[in-house]
């Protein structure tokens, strides 16, 4: 809208945080937290109510289990097959598994 490149650039960095663009960060962090705990996905899905905390990277306004998001499908396809182990990734697709039989739009999300 008439800015210049720079100043359009650093406003669209900056406005990336914990609940948009920045949610892969606290979505690894708290994944990984509860692997390497040993939680079931459904103990991580308790301890998350329970602590009265969204889960990062589950969630979307739009997209929903009738309606995917191709960006999820994309990533996926690529860990597999670009990585030897892809154990954080599968615990995250249960955890989806989980939250989406309560609203079907609680899937994996790669932006917030």
């Amino acid at each position: 809208a008439g800015k210049d490149l720079i100043s359009s650039l650093v406003s669209g960095l900056l406005t990336i945080g914990p609940r948009f663009g920045g949610a892969l960060d606290g979505a690894a962090a708290k994944f990984s937290w509860a692997y390497d705990h040993n939680l079931s996905p459904e103990e991580f899905i308790n301890h998350m109510r329970k602590q009265k905390e969204l889960i990062a990277g589950i969630g979307h306004k739009v997209k929903s289990l009738e309606n995917p998001d191709k960006r999820v499908t994309i990533v996926k396809e690529f860990c597999k097959q670009h990585f030897k182990t892809t154990e954080l990734l599968d615990y995250a697709c249960e955890v989806e598994k989980l939250t989406s039989k309560k609203k079907s739009n609680l899937i994996l999300n790669v932006d917030g």
